[in-house]
């Protein structure tokens, strides 16, 4: 036992000893760099305001003189200017024609120095005079106009232009020409959950949609279910019903209901009707007329018809079993397969939707389908779209704007978004172009034609056939990236809905985000044109 203890100390011994005696020194990883560049670029500029593409500018700072011949690159958000004179404390430079609103980078000898945020002016502009500030305190997911010049917003904002009012502004909002609030519409306690789309009717009342359980503080839960009428003021619209214990109580007078989130709700041209599009199951009306067995205590009875995410009622709220309705199983056909994520209407009643769906009623139906009148696919129309759409609107000449994360449609290269003419087939003159750079280069969410007949997009990209486009980008009519309307610089946030204003070259936009063009908007901006 002795013996091993000796031989226990003169292995721990002799491996220390082999630890200090083994030491070793790497080469230094730093060792041959490149010494940092002695300039100074300044990141304040004494340009205030925005400057012209094509404007002549001074970056400020110094050290430049010494490697004005080391091939200077001043870029304005990742497009190029001329460089035009230097200076050991300055550098004159050509905004480029396709500059838009962003950093200032200087490159010498591949190191790269920041410099200023720029805005650049052009032919489209935000609107500093709209209140966008303060704006919403959250998102606004949809915006419809209101006669009168006025406009309706939903969401899930709990506060909009600090109204100071004890409740706050939930969910939804009518706002003034200017964007201000218009006080005269009350919400009260407002929406118990979230807005995502809405309609004015011919009457002037509001259908609001969404996912939420009650509205300002109302009625007892269950009444209202994912949808609702509104009159002008903003109270519900309600009716008085008597009892069969003859007492009297006041429910909603939509007497429709659903089992799961409401994302659309439109109406048809001609006969004010309500198609209702979301993730639900079940259509429900509810009678508030009827008693217990005993006859002593008032009872609900519960009409259930089961219709898979799309319904269309009467104008009155009333269910029309003439749309996407099988009266053999009491209830609709087998839906989409997938989810439904936009929808439009057109004139004539028949219907647009598009989404990550292959199939409706049974039948193939890749990614988009037109629905009849009836509710029934129209057969006139066909397209194969192998990636999801999460956007469509309508273009002159009977034509549909798609967008989304698809790169062929009906077997040819159409990269995340095309134009489809009235049969289905793709619309040649428009095309961002067939090569793998070419395009968005991540999902696109919203698109729309502008007043001016430009195209203007908006999602998950920061680039755009090789452009530097945070977020947005327009485009001309050809599917070319616009030359001149593309000095906005970067969206931080998602944009929902675009709307044309009446009477004017400017569009609305709202969404979630709370800066745009290097300014604040929070979550409502109006581009003029």
């Amino acid at each position: 036992m002795k013996d091993l203890s000796i031989l226990f100390c003169i292995t721990v011994l002799a491996t220390v000893c082999a630890c200090k005696k083994d030491k070793y020194v790497g080469k230094d990883p730093y060792e041959g760099a490149k010494p940092p560049l002695e300039i100074e670029l300044s990141s304040t500029t004494p340009l205030q305001g925005t400057v012209k593409a094509g404007a002549i500018v001074t970056l400020t700072g110094k050290g430049f003189m010494k490697y004005k011949d080391s091939g200077m690159v001043v870029k304005f958000n990742d497009i190029e200017g001329l460089i035009t004179g230097v200076t050991d404390n300055g550098i004159q430079v050509k905004v480029p024609e396709l500059a838009s609103s962003g950093l200032v980078t200087l490159t010498i000898k591949r190191q790269i120095f920041a410099g200023p945020q720029v805005r650049i002016s052009g032919p489209i502009y935000i609107d500093s005079l709209f209140h966008s500030v303060p704006g919403a305190n959250n998102g606004i997911t949809c915006i419809e106009y209101v006669p009168g010049n006025k406009y309706m917003i939903g969401g899930n904002f709990t506060d909009y232009d600090n109204s100071g009012l004890k409740d706050g502004v939930k969910g939804l909002a009518r706002i003034n020409p200017d964007g201000s609030l218009d006080q005269s519409f009350v919400v009260g306690k407002g929406v118990a959950g979230t807005v995502t789309s809405l309609i004015v009717q011919s009457n002037g009342k509001y259908v609001v949609g969404g996912s939420f359980g009650n509205y300002n503080e109302r009625f007892k839960p269950g009444y209202i279910s994912n949808i609702v009428r509104l009159n002008m003021n903003g109270s519900i619209d309600s009716t008085i019903i008597t009892t069969q214990t003859g007492k009297k109580d006041t429910v909603p007078a939509l007497n429709a209901y659903f089992d799961g989130p409401v994302t659309k709700v439109l109406q048809t041209a001609d006969s004010g009707k309500i198609v209702v599009i979301g993730y639900f199951r079940h259509f429900l009306r509810k009678d508030f007329t009827i008693s217990t067995a005993d006859h002593l205590r008032d009872s609900v009875k519960i009409d259930s018809i089961r219709m898979e995410g799309i319904v269309r009622l009467h104008e009155d709220g009333s269910f029309d079993s003439s749309f996407n309705y099988n009266p053999v199983t009491r209830g609709s056909f087998s839906g989409a397969n997938g989810f439904i994520m936009n929808a439009i209407m057109q004139d004539d009643g028949k219907l647009m939707i598009v989404g990550d769906f292959t199939k409706y009623h049974d039948k193939p139906a890749n990614r988009i389908a037109r629905l009849d009148q009836r509710g029934q696919l129209d057969n006139s129309f066909s397209a194969d779209i192998d990636n999801t759409v999460y956007t469509v609107a309508a273009m002159p000449g009977n034509k549909y704007l798609v967008a989304g994360l698809f790169l062929k449609v009906n077997g040819g290269t159409a990269r995340k978004v095309a134009v489809l003419n009235s049969t289905g087939a793709i619309d040649k003159s428009f095309s961002v172009g067939d090569g793998p750079l070419d395009g968005a280069n991540g999902i696109i969410s919203t698109a729309a034609r502008l007043k001016n007949g430009k195209i203007f997009l908006a999602g998950g990209f920061d680039l755009f056939s090789g452009m530097k486009r945070s977020g947005t980008v327009i485009l001309d009519e050809d599917g070319k990236v616009s030359q001149q309307f593309n000095n906005l610089g970067p969206i931080s946030g998602g944009i929902s809905q675009l709307l044309n204003m009446p009477n004017t070259n400017a569009t609305l936009v709202v969404g979630y985000f709370n800066k745009y063009d290097l300014q604040s908007f929070n979550r409502i901006a109006l581009l003029r044109y």
